[in-house]
């Protein structure tokens, strides 16, 4: 009886594959906090005051850096996540997440623009998440090309 080994060289490389998901990932995360505390500083500079009410009645609060850095974080990580088990299947579901990205950002746009308390503070926090959403499509197009 003759037997062959059931090892594919896609078998073997899925490690390497997703380390390198791993590291664009964190540059992307990296990238798009850069940008939105960039956003928050020259909205600062501007005098925006960054307020927002919250659901549910509570008090209004003031989105601060390091809120815009834990957001940014956590919604990339998350993402990320995501992609690097879309790119585990293939490109199309690499393209799959890439869409579903563009649209959650493109929802979750809205949801500043309806809590602040002025429109500076909408606009830029709805940028905040659009630019999220860009640079995580971004990635997802760097991880499918790979």
């Amino acid at each position: 009886m003759n037997t062959t080994s059931t090892i594919s060289s896609s078998t073997m490389d899925a490690t390497p594959r997703s380390r390198s998901t791993f590291r664009v990932a964190a540059i992307g995360a990296l990238a798009a906090t850069v940008a939105n505390v960039a956003l928050w500083a020259g909205g600062r500079a501007a005098d925006v005051d960054f307020l927002v009410s919250p659901p549910a009645g509570l008090p209004a609060m003031e989105v601060g850096v390091v809120l815009v850095v834990l957001t940014t974080l956590l919604t990339f990580a998350g993402g990320s996540a995501v992609l690097a088990l879309a790119a585990r299947r293939s490109r199309r579901w690499v393209r799959v997440v890439m869409a579903a990205a563009a649209v959650f950002a493109v929802v979750s746009a809205g949801g500043p623009l309806s809590a602040a308390h002025d429109t500076a503070t909408g606009a830029l926090l709805a940028t905040m998440r659009l630019v999220t959403g860009a640079v995580f499509v971004a990635t997802a197009a760097r991880v499918r090309a790979r």
